[in-house]
């Protein structure tokens, strides 16, 4: 038996629009960005910005497959794991 789950595969491609965060804010039916289980951070380079992506174990519990869709530039993929 496994387990899906959403990993940020393609973190190169984050343009830092925050999509994800609102989907899952959505599927919680929360307003805002505070308490988020994805969180984009921003790390200025020389030459452009660079995006990480902290993922939260417990977004998996969401409709991952919206989460993933929800990115316009395909950062997001699911995978499965075995589950213990």
């Amino acid at each position: 038996m496994s387990e899906k789950i959403i990993k940020a595969s393609y973190p190169q491609k984050c343009t830092g629009c925050e999509m994800c965060v609102i989907e899952c804010q959505h599927q919680l039916k929360k307003v805002g960005l505070e308490g988020s289980l994805i969180r984009v951070f921003r790390k200025k380079l020389k030459t452009k910005n660079k995006f990480d992506i902290d993922i939260d174990p417990r977004t998996n519990k969401l409709d991952i497959q919206k989460i993933k869709d929800s990115c316009p530039w395909g950062v997001f993929t699911i995978d499965e794991e075995p589950t213990k």
